[in-house]
């Protein structure tokens, strides 16, 4: 079974950070980092722990236990949903026109063949595809605002 430490340097590896520059962005010393890498029990603490997920971009969930869960709120058509691996694996309902209904939004086939692809991507690569997204997200308020 894969622990925190292992996810963690997974994450650091596949972003090509180093123990110190992700300790000089946590504001911590490289050592704490290696120590989560790599004993057993060893963990930051809470605010550290947000930091660091924010940083890959991932839930402490995924960091802590190793799943990426949906959150059930009002307008979820489902009962508990969680993303692991694969973007969708189980108990995300399908909408209507075929796609999915997550905390109570619609996504299309397309959006959801977005987020599997998504899923696959290392770190680095996730954040290139969402610069991307957000310059293009931009060049499409400029149109409409013409």
């Amino acid at each position: 079974m894969t622990g925190f430490g292992e996810r963690l340097r997974k994450l650091r590896r596949d972003a090509n950070a180093t123990q110190n520059q992700l300790a000089e962005y946590l504001g911590i010393r490289g050592a704490a980092v290696g120590k989560w890498e790599t004993l057993e029990n060893a963990y930051p603490n809470t605010d550290t722990l947000i930091k660091i997920a924010e940083y890959f971009h991932v839930s402490t969930d995924y960091l802590l236990r190793g799943i990426q869960t949906v959150p059930v709120v009002e307008g979820n058509i489902t009962t508990g949903s969680t993303l692991s691996g694969s973007v969708v694996q189980t108990n995300v309902q399908s909408n209507v026109q075929g796609g999915i209904v997550v905390n109570g939004q619609n996504f299309s086939p397309e959006a959801l063949t977005l987020a599997q692809i998504y899923e696959m991507l290392d770190v680095r690569s996730r954040n290139e595809l969402l610069n991307l997204a957000f310059k293009l997200e931009d060049k499409a308020l400029e149109k409409k605002k013409l």
